[in-house]
């Protein structure tokens, strides 16, 4: 048993990097990025195909695309087709078109966390068409209470089979070493299994759940020709959500089996394998979340959400399954024995319950970092106020678990009774109150968990609409000399949307070296990774070059190269940072507008590496101790027989 401590830590850098391998960077809750036409466009003529960028990966089997006319009538696409390179590009191709207003009705399935989403694009055909007679339409974004009661339900459920295998593999075995009693937790051990078995099955039952409301909000948007046995057959073998639900499923279904035989015998390796699936089920967790939704740093934002699983698990899950397991251990015992069997099972999850909580701290720094933009994306959007919501919640617990640890330990409350001049061993309650103080406790975690489905649910506080204001004015012209060549930039009106390029290209050398074949200009937008689009300028002049178009399709930084190709010669590239300012007025500042990341980022991550060296140092030492204890236990025994 005692080897068994460190193979949640094992386990979880295993499994992570084997996540970290498979998994694609993607953003959280798909979101439409650039259209080709671009959006609220006229066009001289109807396009062949519309092209939708997303900022995740898009499964096309899930999805619709409905083209309307100003009437309201739908327009029979041509088809519809995930583009081969980018799994990101959604291409329409689009029938023989009229002039007039046409909208496209998009609803898309993430590929990367299964959530859903819809919005719409507005384009005209013919020179004569006024757009601004399009209908509006309004998308509701409206809380899903029913996905939120569901990954409550899911999230409770686990957190118990996560503290339930804890409390068996670490908490019991060592407090047993701390009483004369053999075999005292026994019956509480029998217990907590039990427990824990129910709640892995009701982990499957919140599974199938899950499962149906994803077929529901899929069904409602699919063709009416579309049926409930295929499309939940393709659902489960062609999307990654259905694999990922089935690892999901299979991993609860053999927890389900390995707790009812952990309650019939003790044997070392089921308890090593327990602990393997229980880390799994976080990391199949954070893997269909908004952790897989990260461009950046992927392992990082994949840790982070394991560790947060997992250690709101230990805590939570712990203290309930200790306050389920251990009146089952004091039913036949003398009250004093009672109390000894109470105090030690409860001191010996102290410490572990502690670093649980440092370390959901920190990965929640770490997860705030990735998914919310600035402290005013914080203060202002749904998500950053329900994630406050949740903080504040936790603290409270936090409180009471520090009141629960103050009266169990009265070291822990020797400062607050130095500052309340009460005498040496005072502690807040006597340890008679402790279950209904530690009741409070996991209350207000049920509350937590009830805000975490929240929180998943909803999209995350990232992207254009949270960047601060650019802080200066972007210059109409940016001039740079490569080589012997001098190239210059200009965007007009240089806002989201249509914009007029114009590259100048001369060489100073007489004669020029070559003369110039074609100018490409590559547009790289540096606030989110929507790749680079690269594409050819039109010639005016022998020094000039035009291009028309809505490749600068959002506000932020724009990283753009000018690159001028000429025969025998090597391409003379221009870089220039260009900000493209928002249409709309500067929102006031609130608190500030500046980035999270580059702080909580590298804050959480000392602190996770610093809990984890915690938790390692602490486990080693107790290994010690255990071994000293076991060696003058051993010659106790030798001395008497003699």
């Amino acid at each position: 048993m005692r080897k068994q401590s460190p193979i949640f830590i094992i386990a979880t850098l295993l499994a992570l990097l084997l996540a970290s391998t498979t998994t694609r960077s993607t953003y959280a809750h798909a979101a439409l990025v650039r259209t080709d036409p671009p959006d609220s466009t006229v066009l001289a003529e109807a396009p062949a195909e519309v092209r939708l960028w997303y900022n995740e990966p898009i499964s096309v089997s899930f999805s619709t695309f409905q083209v309307l006319d100003l009437d309201g009538k739908p327009v029979e696409l041509d088809g519809i087709r995930l583009d081969e390179v980018d799994p990101q590009l959604v291409i329409l191709d689009m029938p023989e078109m009229e002039d007039g207003v046409y909208s496209i009705h998009w609803h898309v399935l993430s590929a990367a966390d299964g959530h859903d989403t819809q919005g719409y694009v507005v384009f005209g055909v013919g020179n004569s068409t006024d757009i601004n007679t399009a209908v509006v339409h309004e998308v509701q974004t409206a809380v899903p209470w029913l996905e939120v009661a569901l990954r409550w339900f899911n999230y409770g459920l686990m957190a118990l089979v996560i503290g339930a295998a804890v409390v068996v593999q670490i908490v019991l075995p060592r407090a047993q070493r701390r009483i004369v009693f053999a075999d005292s937790y026994q019956p509480a051990r029998h217990r907590i299994l039990q427990l824990a078995r129910f709640a892995a099955l009701g982990s499957l039952i919140a599974g199938v759940g899950l499962y149906l409301y994803q077929m529901s909000r899929l069904m409602a948007n699919l063709a009416t020709e579309a049926t409930w046995l295929g499309t939940g057959w393709e659902l489960l073998v062609a999307s990654r959500w259905g694999w990922l639900w089935l690892g999901r499923q299979a991993v609860f279904a053999a927890l389900f089996f390995l707790f009812g035989r952990m309650q019939k015998q003790r044997a070392a390796s089921l308890g090593i394998l327990a602990s393997v699936l229980v880390v799994a089920t976080a990391v199949l967790q954070a893997l269909n979340s908004h952790a897989a939704a990260v461009t950046d740093q992927l392992a990082l934002a994949l840790l982070a959400d394991t560790l947060h699983v997992l250690a709101m698990g230990v805590w939570l899950g712990g203290v309930v399954a200790l306050l389920v397991g251990i009146p089952a251990a004091l039913t036949q015992v003398l009250p004093e024995q009672a109390r000894q069997l109470r105090k030690a099972a409860w001191r010996i999850f102290g410490p572990v319950a502690a670093v649980a909580v440092a370390l959901l701290v920190f990965s929640g720094l770490v997860s705030a970092g990735f998914q919310v933009a600035t402290p005013d994306a914080m203060l202002t959007s749904f998500y950053g106020q329900t994630l406050l919501t949740k903080i504040g919640l936790m603290l409270l617990m936090g409180l009471f678990g520090l009141i629960n640890s103050a009266t169990l330990n009265p070291r822990v409350a020797a400062p607050l009774a130095r500052l309340l001049k009460k005498p040496a061993g005072w502690t807040p309650f006597s340890v008679d109150k402790l279950s209904r103080l530690v009741l409070l406790e996991a209350t207000l975690g049920l509350v937590v968990l009830f805000a975490t489905g929240i929180v998943t649910a909803s999209p995350t506080a990232v992207g254009p609409s949270y960047l601060p204001y650019p802080d200066k004015t972007q210059t109409s012209t940016m001039t740079q000399s490569v080589e012997d060549m001098i190239i210059s930039f200009s965007s007009k009106p240089n806002l989201p949307g249509q914009n007029i390029f114009v590259v100048r290209a001369t060489s100073h050398r007489r004669p020029a070296p070559a003369e110039v074949a074609k100018v490409i200009l590559r547009f790289t937008y540096l606030e989110e990774d929507l790749g680079t689009v690269s594409v050819d300028a039109q010639e005016i002049n022998e020094t000039s070059y035009r291009l028309g178009g809505g490749y600068f399709s959002l506000p932020g930084r724009w990283h753009v190269d000018v690159a001028v190709r000429r025969l025998g010669v090597e391409d003379s590239i221009g870089s220039f940072e260009w900000i493209v300012p928002p249409t709309s007025e500067p929102e006031p500042v609130v608190l500030s507008d500046q980035r999270l990341q580059p702080i909580l980022l590298p804050l959480g991550f000392a602190g996770m590496s610093l809990m984890l060296l915690a938790g390692l140092v602490l486990w080693r030492r107790k290994q010690n101790n255990a071994s000293i204890e076991e060696v003058l236990t051993t010659s106790d025994s030798l001395v008497g027989a003699k």
